[in-house]
């Protein structure tokens, strides 16, 4: 098997994330993804989410425009 240039591989990458993006809204479920350096769970009802830890580590959502 011959190695993936830099293009085949964001190319498989986009792929990839496209698939789970659909799985996870066939079962319900959140998306999770990075952007801008921050974490993103996008819900099948459109809404999205910042994933956070606040100072004492309790995790938290805040909504994003």
């Amino acid at each position: 098997m011959d190695r993936l240039n830099r293009q085949e591989l964001e190319e498989l990458g986009k792929l990839a994330a496209a698939e789970a993006r659909k799985s996870a809204q066939k079962a319900n479920t959140f998306f999770s993804y990075s952007e801008n350096g921050k974490v993103i769970r996008e819900y099948p009802d459109g809404r999205k989410t910042e994933v956070t830890y606040d100072e004492r580590g309790q995790f938290k959502e805040i909504p994003t425009p």
